[in-house]
């Protein structure tokens, strides 16, 4: 443990302008614009993989005379 050195003093940082409010209005003008341009992604299904059993159960079908 260094006896000689001095501690450091903490940084301050300032608020934003606005505090809670939010950002400027401006900020908020360039999101909905790039929300625009975003490209739409299929949804996406969260399951059990009904297509793996339907495949599993078309390949008993298969074997079975």
């Amino acid at each position: 443990m260094a006896t000689g050195s001095r501690p450091q003093s903490a940084k301050i940082y300032q608020f934003p302008t606005g505090g809670r409010a939010g950002p400027p209005a401006h900020a908020a003008a360039g999101r909905a614009a790039a929300d625009q341009a975003a490209p739409r992604l299929p949804p996406i299904v969260y399951g059990s993989g009904w297509y793996h059993d339907a495949a599993i159960q078309d390949a008993e079908r298969a074997r079975k005379p």
